[in-house]
């Protein structure tokens, strides 16, 4: 089981409110990039019903070596580490921000998987990769080196989410400040020679790379407190906890260096962008895209394959394997709560139940 004081953060997060007009949580303990990490695993995690990931891995099956590409502060692996203790897992990242006191079956490597991996071909028996986006240089390259370090069966996972805030009520204005936002960085990523709008297209880069047995999942995630059904309320309102922490770092660099902006043009950009996000009468949300694939068989295979498991289909499985355009995806929430409530009356979302991070067999994470 995770220790419950590897998770100390938590607390300091849910303690506080984001601002006096608004519900839950606060970003004032989640401005550093590592606080940013755990409230953005806590998002995926929480999406994700407690699984670390959705690939069929037979994590049970002894000594499986598992990378993590851009770990970022490490919590993913940590997390792998306490429910397979019999795996080994490793993490890269160019940032050594990883905590040194770690399971015995962790290691951190300070590397670029940008540049030419040191771990030989067949070497990995499940390698995972989340919000890698714009610090992929060629996903070509990147996906060919995945599958070369792959073992014949093993399995790549990809989750990234499109910032692109979508609603289905009408309630986000076409004028909106964060639509005119995520236009303008999607321009200014193509000029710095990056890219906007990965999530969508790994699928169709997994199949052009070799991969086998492609499937895509596709989620919603909502920004704010405004569904009526309690999880989606606590889903959202730690979502847009991470969101508020982390929109003017990430605008910053791009839009004063590749759209010309002045910082006070921004700063009156980000502040009716922030508004609009805790606003609880727009219904707004962004999808998150779930992509794993695997390895194809070497002939005469001798190991144990590492299909078969059977998986427990997700809550909102959007796309069956396809990608779904959101118009047409059921909708998910009983109804939209209405704004009626004050903000000094507001009750603060509940943080979830720490089984979530308590190693459960059956949750294969991310």
């Amino acid at each position: 089981m995770v220790p419950a004081s590897r998770f100390e953060l938590l607390p300091q997060i849910t303690d506080t409110k984001m601002d006096e007009d608004i519900t839950p949580i606060t970003v004032t303990q989640v401005q550093d990039p590592i606080g940013r990490q755990m409230m953005s695993h806590l998002v995926y995690t929480l999406r994700l019903n407690g699984d670390l990931f959705l690939a069929p891995v037979e994590m049970e099956y002894p000594k499986l070596k598992v990378l993590d590409l851009g770990t970022g502060n490490g919590i993913w692996c940590i997390d792998m580490a306490h429910a397979f203790p019999q795996s080994e897992i490793i993490g890269n990242d160019l940032s050594p921000i990883q905590p040194t006191y770690v399971p015995p079956n962790v290691q951190f490597e300070i590397d670029d998987f940008n540049d030419e991996w040191v771990h030989p071909a067949n070497h990995f028996d499940f390698i995972h990769g989340r919000a890698l986006y714009g610090s992929v240089t060629s996903w070509d390259q990147l996906l060919r080196k995945v599958l070369h370090a792959l073992k014949p069966g093993g399995w790549w996972e990809s989750v990234e989410t499109m910032v692109e805030f979508q609603c289905d009520d009408g309630s986000l204005p076409e004028d909106s400040a964060v639509k005119y936002w995520v236009g303008i960085m999607r321009i200014a990523c193509e000029r710095a020679g990056t890219s906007f709008d990965v999530a969508g297209r790994v699928k169709e880069w997994c199949e052009a790379a070799g991969f086998e047995e492609v499937t895509q999942r596709v989620y919603k995630l909502p920004i704010g407190p405004w569904p009526k059904d309690k999880s989606e309320k606590t889903l959202g309102s730690y979502n847009l906890a991470n969101m508020l922490s982390a929109c003017d770092g990430f605008s910053l660099h791009l839009l004063t260096k590749f759209y010309g902006m002045s910082v006070p043009e921004l700063n009156d950009l980000m502040d009716r962008v922030k508004a609009e996000m805790k606003n609880k009468k727009i219904h707004s949300y962004f999808r998150m895209w779930v992509c794993y694939a695997r390895k194809p068989e070497a002939p005469y295979e001798s190991r144990p394959s590492s299909r078969g498991s059977t998986i427990r289909p997700p809550a909102y499985d959007l796309s069956g394997g396809e990608t779904t355009d959101c118009a047409s995806i059921t909708e998910e929430y009983d109804e939209y709560e209405e704004d009626d409530t004050d903000a000094e009356t507001s009750q603060r979302a509940s943080p979830p139940a720490q089984s979530i991070y308590h190693g459960r067999r059956g949750h294969r994470g991310h």
